[in-house]
């Protein structure tokens, strides 16, 4: 057979099944002991490559979210729906429930029993599903573990349950009528396609060639003719493709659908607008790489205690009363001293625990102390807290001082 009557399908499964096992094996991958990306609800992390950002580093999820939808633009305008066809959660299952359904009933029939194992296959995907939404949340490990103890937290247990009962009902009622009919990321991307946009194209200089077969609309998830068009429910899946591949085959000619940027492939992928939003793409990769490079590990937070006032000792010197907060940024758990330097001729003595104070990692410790300064300064006086690890530096904060 001719390469020009090569099918689509076998790559397109390629693409599925490598963007599932990725998805699959994400919260398996370690990076210096944590997952490649989890949310650690309790203490309110994303785990990101590595990196550990808490949620009071509101800027780097703010340009996690824009580097995702930027990237969607960016995707989308270049390539249309090729991610709900070849990349999405939605059609790859429901390809596996279509495949679970084709292999059953010529197996077993169309009987009881081979009902009864087509569901029981929508459970196991069901479930797998669910579990892989999980996992994002809460290490696998400790998933299985805190599931066959029965101890999985009502939050989780029914996040797990609720979305394990969606997916089966997907998989019995719905299917390919989410894509066609509610999903709205569909409609955001027809929105932003343009006549440069990469497009599933009925040839229409050889319509003559058409022989009024019919496969392309029969094998259409989305129940659509590409004779009419482009329409808002393709899904660039390509199926259409590749039937009418082999049927033209057959007769020793071309397909006559055909994947093309713009009419009669006259567009222009890299145009002005896609140009642009991969460049904003790449620029806000760059500054979100810079920014979780160059984060601190560690922070220190102080404030005056609420029921400390200033005293003054017989020798004349001054006592103030803080409270800090030590954050441990840190993928291993670490001991901080906190010290402040001398200023204006004054002498600061740091009073409490502020010498190896342990905090474990991505955790927070509290440490009362207070500060002696001899002689007394004459007025108000800001000095700077430093918070050291091994002896360096790794984070400052201001200390007001008053006088009596």
């Amino acid at each position: 057979m001719p390469a020009t009557h090569s099918r689509i399908a076998p790559q397109r499964k390629l693409v599925q099944w490598l963007a599932t096992l990725f998805l699959l094996a994400i919260p398996f991958v370690q990076i210096g002991g944590n997952s490649l990306l989890r949310l650690d609800a309790p203490s309110r992390t994303l785990l990101f490559l590595g990196a550990q950002i808490r949620i009071e580093e509101f800027y780097l999820f703010l340009l996690v979210a824009l580097v995702g939808s930027f990237g969607f633009l960016f995707v989308t305008m270049l390539f249309g729906r090729v991610w709900c066809g070849w990349f999405c959660p939605q059609t790859t299952i429901t390809d596996l429930a279509e495949w679970l359904d084709r292999k059953v009933r010529s197996a077993v029939g169309r009987g009881l029993s081979g009902k009864l194992l087509r569901h029981l296959g929508y459970l196991v995907l069901s479930f797998t599903v669910a579990a892989n939404l999980v996992w994002y949340f809460i290490p696998p490990a400790a998933f299985w573990h805190r599931l066959t103890a029965g101890s999985i937290g009502p939050v989780a247990g029914i996040f797990l349950t609720a979305t394990l009962i969606l997916v089966y009902l997907d998989l019995t009622w719905v299917r390919g009528a989410f894509c066609k009919s509610i999903c709205p990321y569909g409609r955001i991307q027809h929105m932003t396609m343009d006549r440069n946009t990469l497009t599933l194209e009925f040839d229409r200089e050889r319509t003559a060639d058409c022989i009024a077969c019919g496969a392309c609309a029969r094998i259409c998830p989305m129940g659509i003719d590409i004779k009419d068009g482009l329409q808002i429910e393709c899904i660039n899946c390509g199926r259409c493709v590749d039937a009418c591949r082999d049927v033209m085959g057959k007769m020793g000619k071309e397909g006559l659908i055909r994947y093309s940027f713009g009419a009669g492939g006259q567009g222009t992928p890299f145009n002005a607008r896609v140009i642009a939003s991969g460049a904003l793409v790449v620029l806000l990769s760059g500054i979100l790489v810079a920014g979780v490079a160059t984060r601190k590990e560690a922070t220190v937070k102080v404030q005056r205690s609420a029921g400390g006032e200033v005293k003054t000792l017989p020798d004349g010197s001054v006592v103030n009363f803080y409270t800090a907060y030590l954050e441990n940024r840190g993928t291993k758990g670490a001991s901080f001293t906190l010290a402040v330097a001398p200023q204006n001729g004054v002498t600061p003595l740091l009073v409490g625990p502020v010498r190896d104070v342990s905090v474990e990692a991505n955790g927070n410790r509290r440490v009362d102390f207070a500060i002696k300064l001899a002689p007394a300064p004459s007025g108000p006086l800001e000095l700077k807290l430093q918070l050291l690890r091994d002896g360096k530096p790794v984070g400052s904060a201001a200390l007001p001082v008053l006088a009596r």
